[in-house]
């Protein structure tokens, strides 16, 4: 049975980054906890990786993390390249919640901008 565990409880883990990736590979999590449960527990632990958040429904890093998480990854991505940040835009005016598109795969997508609209 999948259970949540708080920070506290992960530091007493000798491997907390192991037991986050158990919980988003978890097979059983529909049954007990939803995906968004999951996601969000993951987002706001203190022991999360960029790993882990790659993951995640972009919707959910997009809308319900922190914009420090969201923003850093995103400037760090796009930087000063107009076609990225086009890009980005294009790609977020969709239904967030109707896709399955992970962030990882949104900022992914970003690196596939065409010729024309890269302007760093």
């Amino acid at each position: 049975m999948l259970r949540l565990m708080s920070d506290d409880e992960l530091d007493k883990h000798p491997d907390p980054a192991a037991v986050l990736q158990s919980w988003l590979d978890s097979s059983a999590a529909a049954e007990v906890l939803s995906r968004s449960e999951i996601s969000r527990a993951v987002i706001n632990s203190r022991h999360h990786t960029l790993e882990h958040l790659l993951q995640i429904p972009a919707y959910e890093i997009l809308s319900r993390s922190g914009p420090e998480i969201a923003v850093k990854l995103l400037l760090d991505r796009c930087g000063r390249n107009a076609g990225r940040w086009a890009a980005l835009a294009a790609a977020t005016n969709f239904q967030h919640h109707e896709e399955t598109i992970t962030f990882g795969d949104l900022l992914d997508s970003l690196d596939s901008v065409p010729a024309s609209m890269q302007k760093s």
